[in-house]
């Protein structure tokens, strides 16, 4: 990708910063390593400092590089694996990768299921369920925003501040609900307009969508889910 100097064509410095993240999300660029000074930059790409200094700044800001004195500018940019072996909650899976999360939004209600969330739990249109939705966040920026429903074999409180850690713990440790197995289905795809203002991306942006249902020690379905990565901070890992 080469930048367009031509009139009309966007920013020099959003085009870029554009390119340089692109580069990065990709590998060009690790974690850890030395990003280009600014006087490289300036003779490989044909710009002016202001320009350089400008997509640098817009770069930090989204977490993908830091100035180090002394040293430079470093890459910090990482995606989050998460890696498919057994059922486990998304807090207890990024704990292990000693990633700190934070919940940015929880509710909890009850509500009539739609069409679709009621074949996949295996009730009756008529019957209510739990519907959890909540958007997770790692270093400040939204990393997933998931819509959880849950069968509704006990009665789960409405307040959200049950719902900010583990959701697998919480049922299991104060309401003996364990689960013993799921269903993992994978997709990208680009994002309706609530996933991107929960995730605080662009409608360019594909996302990662992790479908899953999960069973309780009888066989019995007791939670269907969708989870919506941003696709340029996020990837799954398969054991094989």
């Amino acid at each position: 990708m080469e930048l367009n100097f031509e009139k009309g064509a966007p920013p020099l410095y959003k085009q870029l910063e554009a390119l340089l993240r692109r580069k990065i999300e990709q590998g060009e660029y690790s974690r850890g390593d030395v990003f280009p000074s600014e006087k490289e930059l300036m003779e490989q790409y044909h710009v002016s400092r202001v320009t350089v200094r400008q997509a640098a700044a817009l770069l930090a800001q989204a977490g993908y590089v830091r100035g180090r004195r002394g040293i430079g500018t470093e890459v910090i940019y990482d995606k989050i694996e998460e890696q498919i072996h057994r059922v486990i909650s998304f807090t207890d899976e990024m704990k292990k990768h000693n990633v700190v999360m934070e919940t940015s939004l929880c509710t909890m209600e009850l509500t009539a299921p739609e069409k679709t969330v009621a074949k996949q739990l295996g009730i009756p249109l008529t019957e209510k369920c739990y519907r959890l939705t909540r958007v997770r966040n790692v270093g400040g920026k939204p990393l997933v925003y998931t819509v959880t429903y849950l069968k509704r074999i006990k009665d789960l409180p409405l307040e959200s501040s049950y719902y900010t850690e583990s959701l697998y713990r919480y049922l299991e440790e104060s309401h003996g609900i364990r689960i013993s197995s799921g269903e993992d289905t994978l997709e990208a795809a680009l994002p309706a307009e609530t996933v991107q203002n929960c995730l605080q991306i662009s409608d360019a942006m594909p996302v990662f969508i992790r479908t899953r249902k999960t069973f309780l020690p009888d066989g019995e379905v007791f939670e269907y889910s969708k989870c919506y990565y941003p696709g340029n901070r996020y990837q799954y890992k398969v054991k094989l």
